[in-house]
């Protein structure tokens, strides 16, 4: 009979295992399709209660590779980012031709943190960019370049591709999509949405060119302004004071559409739109993706988006063929990048977080400190501390920095403890690393 029972309940056990295993099969190929279609709103399973019958087996299962409820930590698969490419092409010029991007920037949404940043990319920034029409052969121009290099050549995937490969390759940045909008397509957007109210902080004239013509005596007066396409155009396009002076403005404009946009209710209407606006711009952003961006837009606060450019990591230069240019300055572009892309929430504590370790533990201390940074707390914010006797192992939060300290516990084999031994001065939140220390991921 013991033996019945044995093999009744070995079929038992066979049997919901395997239709476990469909079940979860079935969960991570809509998880997969979930993902694709709906960013950041993806399917998200409890950990499930799971008894077979006839033992005394029962365990919680978290399946893994779908996600479990409640808010998870942060990590860096929570950014997407998309290329925005603004064309320097004229109304009565063909789409397909070659132009220069004079306006390129990183669109980054931290979905984690409801966030969206701008990582604005000058123009004249000297980069390798595409050559030919074969991946992984560059040549040094502006970077603006790229995407007519990448039309003229027929590069793979074209003018848009090209440009995407160069920042990728210049700025080790991971680009997920792209958009590309020229003259004609932002003027019909800004008026499709009734023009845009823009703060100018302060006076512009551009008396050798035709870009504002549309304002009396070619020159933006200070203040509060309403502008249609064509005004918004001419003072996004501007530049008689420099690029660096232009991306500044044009950071502004893209603020004002936002604020105008939340005004209007646009968010909501966003499959609409798309539907009657799509032709004014290009992307690689199927139309099957739009609820998801919708559902994910209702999610970001558009009143406050962050801003920052690589300009201040820049210098003036000649090139030799006698192009002005701007060089990088490597470590200062790459402090930026750091920051821009840092755990939104742990920069907003903008902690100094000290890492002590004993003498030869400097190896253990460096691979710490990439630990961190590839979890979004940039080098900026990390001071390495050698101490001869550093005590108990651990995190100390010394001046309140909650989510840090939190943040850190996930990342390595440590407490959460009281503040003890020799903390170092300035220091907010402390971590303390022994020959045992091992690495986490969250």
């Amino acid at each position: 009979m013991g033996v019945r029972i044995s093999r009744r309940t070995g079929w038992v056990a066979a049997i919901i295992g395997v239709a476990l295993g469909a079940v979860y099969l079935s969960l991570l190929s809509y998880q997969a399709v979930d993902q694709y279609l709906f960013p950041a709103n993806e399917l998200k399973l409890p950990a499930v209660s799971v008894s077979i019958p006839a033992t005394n087996i029962g365990v919680d299962v978290t399946l893994p590779g779908v996600a479990t409820a409640g808010r998870e930590p942060w990590r860096p698969t929570d950014r997407m980012n998309i290329l925005v490419l603004g064309l320097d092409r004229r109304p009565w010029e063909p789409v397909d031709a070659s132009f220069r991007s004079d306006t390129m920037f990183v669109a980054s949404i931290d979905k984690h943190a409801g966030t969206l940043q701008l990582l604005a990319i000058p123009r004249d920034t000297w980069a390798d960019i595409p050559y030919g029409n074969t991946t992984g052969v560059w040549a040094q121009n502006k970077i603006n370049a790229a995407y007519s290099y990448g039309q003229f050549y027929k590069y793979p995937g074209g003018g848009a591709a090209a440009a995407v490969a160069a920042v990728e390759h210049n700025f080790n940045i991971d680009i997920h999509h792209y958009v590309v909008i020229d003259w004609v397509g932002f003027v019909q957007l800004i008026d499709a949405i009734g023009g845009i109210d823009v703060n100018v902080p302060e006076p512009i004239s551009d008396f050798g060119t035709d870009v504002l013509d549309s304002f009396p005596n070619q020159t933006v007066s200070p203040g509060q302004q309403h502008m249609d396409g064509t005004k918004a155009l001419g003072y996004s396009r501007v530049r008689t004071d420099g690029d660096l002076k232009r991306i500044e403005r044009q950071q502004i404009v893209i603020q004002a559409v936002a604020n105008k946009s939340i005004s209007l209710g646009l968010i909501a209407k966003l499959p609409d739109l798309w539907a009657a606006y799509k032709d004014a711009f290009r992307t690689d952003i199927d139309t099957g993706m739009i609820p998801g961006f919708a559902l994910l837009a209702k999610q970001i606060d558009l009143t406050s988006i962050g801003h920052e450019s690589l300009g201040p990591a820049m210098y003036g230069g000649i090139s030799d063929d006698g192009q002005l240019i701007l060089l990088s300055d490597r470590d200062r572009v790459y402090d930026i990048i750091d920051r821009f892309f840092a755990d939104p929430e742990m920069r907003a504590e903008a902690p100094v977080v000290a890492l002590q370790y004993a003498p030869g533990q400097e190896a253990a201390a460096k691979q710490a400190e990439q630990h961190m940074a590839t979890y979004g707390i940039p080098p900026e914010y990390i001071q390495l501390v050698k101490t001869a006797d550093a005590g108990t192992p651990g995190v100390f939060d010394v001046t309140g920095k909650s989510y840090t300290a939190a943040k850190l516990t996930g990342l390595f084999d440590l407490r959460l403890l009281n503040a003890q031994g020799n903390i170092p001065d300035g220091a907010d939140v402390v971590i303390r690393i022994g020959a045992a220390t091992a690495l986490k991921s969250p």
